[in-house]
């Protein structure tokens, strides 16, 4: 971050300044009072478990020259040193929020996108991030940094030196969409798709559409928009207040297409389309998903005048995120997939469609936890799973949770273990029969844990090879 007055602070927040030195320069912006450092503003944060305000003077003794708080009192005034400088805020969340859009405004020629979906957000990313950084330095959102408080605190990691900045925006609240939006004001949107995801919320994808593509109308007006053609609800976006609009697809007529796909197990090939020019690929990641994640990330390239021999450049450099399609291969080539960093009824379907499609003639089994936030219609939707599983060509099914139960339900054609218990899951793969031919894909909401059965599960097997 660089530095600014903590007067600029005042100013943007619309905070009421109590104490301190209005002329001070702020280093740095936290939320943690175990990690802050030197010469950092504290932001008192009060979230679901825990209340920042109780860790105001944890967070001076560390080195915090500033301090923002929003509760009706004020009475850790007292243990605080006078060279403190003190803001009060209505809502600390908004404050923040505030401060990050007026520092980002501080980047204009910082060429920046916005990503939001259902699905696909984090790969696109990273495959924008590696096509960018060939060209210049390239900052992004890590990890979960994708909400209210993370992706303002990934803002302000911008600096005069970063040509590029690509950042993901989750959503599980009516109107988080367009706070983000506001903040970021980037040169490009894009949304992946629009599926079953945070149902509990918008209640269908009719309701996840509207939620997610209010994106569109926080892009500069000199901007660009990158539409998934494939998506029906997206295909209905005809214009976007006069934006540039570029379009790919996998199944329909599209400005960006891909052709020749051919999914292996250990990488998937393809030729990348943009009007009369076409790049052979061959990329690390896997599934025919992965290709429109590609697709996506390359309009947005192609928007900003990269040439489809450097898209194929950062495409082939690219690496999977981890608990996305992540391999391991034990030393009796039993193949264990963990694609566990969440799930929803669309990414279950396609994880299986992109196994059974990558591994032609193996023996393809399930371990499967509950999907969550998918609201009333949860029973439904995992039923609805276990028709689709009973239709594949699957060797075994393994459920873990309350809601998998309705999928078990609906598996008429074959064996399946349901458990809601960690440890009987672990037991009963422990006892099932594997071979050379075996591969096993983890696939679960993240609160679900499902990674921490994938890898002792990985142990058990390289311990029984020994």
């Amino acid at each position: 971050m660089e530095t600014f007055h903590l007067r600029d602070l005042i100013r943007a927040v619309g905070g009421k300044f109590i104490t301190g030195d209005p002329d001070f320069q702020i280093k740095g912006v936290s939320i943690d009072s175990r990690t802050i450092r030197k010469d950092e503003v504290y932001f008192a944060i009060q979230g679901d478990c825990y209340d920042g305000h109780d860790f105001i003077k944890e967070a001076v003794d560390k080195g915090a020259v500033a301090v923002v708080y929003s509760k009706d009192r004020n009475d850790f005034l007292k243990s605080l040193p006078g060279s403190t400088s003190i803001v009060k805020t209505d809502d600390t969340l908004i404050a923040l929020g505030e401060l990050a859009k007026a520092y980002r405004i501080k980047f204009k020629d910082v060429k920046t996108v916005g990503i939001t979906g259902s699905n696909g957000k984090t790969t696109t990313k990273e495959i924008l991030v590696s096509i960018f950084n060939k060209k210049g330095r390239t900052l992004s959102n890590k990890g979960n940094f994708n909400n209210r408080i993370g992706l303002p605190l990934s803002v302000f990691n911008l600096t005069s030196d970063i040509e590029y900045a690509v950042f993901e925006m989750g959503t599980s609240l009516r109107g988080e969409i367009k706070i983000l939006s506001d903040i970021l004001k980037p040169d490009v949107g894009i949304i992946t798709n629009v599926g079953f995801s945070h149902l509990e919320t918008f209640i269908s994808p009719k309701g996840v559409f509207e939620e997610k593509k209010v994106l569109f109308d926080s892009v500069k007006e000199n901007g660009f928009i990158v539409i998934n053609n494939d998506d029906e609800l997206l295909r209905t976006i005809s214009q976007s207040g006069g934006r540039r609009i570029i379009t790919f697809a996998l199944d329909v007529s599209a400005d960006v297409r891909a052709r020749n796909i051919v999914l292996c197990s250990d990488k998937t090939d393809f030729e990348l389309f943009y009007r009369e020019s076409t790049v052979k690929i061959t990329m690390s990641a896997r599934g025919r998903f992965n290709v429109a994640n590609v697709l996506a990330a390359a309009s947005c390239a192609i928007g900003f005048g990269f040439s489809l021999d450097e898209i194929k450049y950062g495409v082939e450099n690219f690496m999977p995120p981890k608990m996305r399609m992540e391999t391991l291969v034990t030393n009796a080539n039993v193949v264990l997939i963990n694609d566990a960093y969440n799930a929803n009824p669309s990414s279950v379907k396609k994880a299986i469609q992109a196994v059974l499609q990558s591994y032609i003639g193996k023996k393809i089994n399930l371990v499967l936890g509950d999907m969550l936030e998918l609201g009333d219609k949860s029973a439904y939707y995992h039923f609805e799973l276990g028709k689709f599983i009973d239709s594949q060509n699957i060797n075994s099914v393994c459920l873990l949770g309350e809601m998998t139960l309705y999928t078990k339900e609906a598996l008429k054609n074959r064996s399946v273990f349901h458990s809601r218990d960690a440890d009987a899951l672990l037991n009963e793969l422990e006892q099932t029969p594997v071979d050379s031919d075996s591969v096993f894909l983890f696939k679960a909401s993240r609160a679900m844990k499902l990674e921490e059965i994938y890898a002792e599960f990985y142990n058990i097997l390289e311990q029984r090879n020994k």
